[in-house]
């Protein structure tokens, strides 16, 4: 005795395929808001990290943008002074970048003292602004990523 049975699985992938392009619209929403969370943290400040960076005139704060992958997310609101914010960047799709475009900026990232008045009066301005934001909020953006991932796919 011999069987024969045809499985037509094109609707199944047509199907399949759907929920991927919709879980990967997801993902890149949920990058975009902890994309924008995160320069918003850097430049005001966090409640688990004070620290913004140093000021005079608001030039390198307003310089501040964020890339999720290629895609220009936002620009920091301008403090004064003249920024220049980056609006085009490439990198892979997944990955948030936050730019701070101005020819200073990694000079007064890794500066060790000798701030101005603005800054000293700021009381929470100074060095290495972004990697304490990444140590200390990383992790609280990456639970945003997965609230908002858990949240659309219901």
């Amino acid at each position: 005795m011999n069987l024969t049975f045809k499985f037509d699985v094109g609707p199944m992938l047509q199907q399949l395929a759907a929920v991927e392009a919709t879980r990967e619209a997801d993902l890149r929403f949920a990058l975009a808001q902890a994309a924008v969370q995160m320069m918003t943290w850097m430049n005001t400040g966090s409640p688990n990290e004070p620290l913004k960076p140093p000021i005079r005139f608001g030039t390198l704060r307003g310089s501040a943008s964020v890339f999720v992958g290629s895609k220009l997310i936002g620009i920091a609101p301008s403090e004064g002074g003249e920024p220049t914010p980056a609006t085009a960047y490439s990198a892979n799709a997944n990955i948030i970048t936050v730019v701070y475009n101005t020819s200073y900026a990694a000079k007064m990232h890794e500066w060790k003292g000798g701030w101005g008045k603005y800054t000293r009066q700021d009381g929470s301005a100074g060095a290495k602004w972004i990697e304490k934001h990444i140590a200390a909020d990383g992790p609280l953006a990456m639970q945003g990523i997965a609230e908002i991932l858990k949240e659309r796919a219901k």
